[in-house]
């Protein structure tokens, strides 16, 4: 399969040829970067969480570090904040 089919059925977000592929790479980690760092973590640990285990059980381990983790940090009201006033957030990793 190739990496336009991919993204045509939802298994990628974006496609690239070799050429292309440095420039992409930095793009992605230029953008990650902007993001808050501890929901980074947050959705690591979910990610990993939910791969060790059947899908059920996966997804009901996300949604606790969801709602027991990462929805009580300074982070995510600051981005509800900023997301309200229309506003560029400001990332504390907290």
């Amino acid at each position: 399969m190739s990496g336009d089919e991919a993204v045509s059925i939802g298994l990628a977000n974006r496609s690239a040829s070799a050429d292309e592929l440095e420039d992409v790479v930095q793009e992605t980690l230029d953008q990650l970067k902007t993001l808050s760092p501890i929901t980074l973590a947050h959705a690591k640990k979910a990610i990993y969480a939910w791969d060790a285990i059947h899908f059920d059980k996966g997804l009901a381990r996300a949604e606790r570090i969801y709602l027991e983790e990462l929805i009580t940090t300074e982070d995510v009201r600051e981005g509800i904040a900023a997301f309200l006033e229309k506003r560029s957030a400001k990332w504390t990793g907290r």
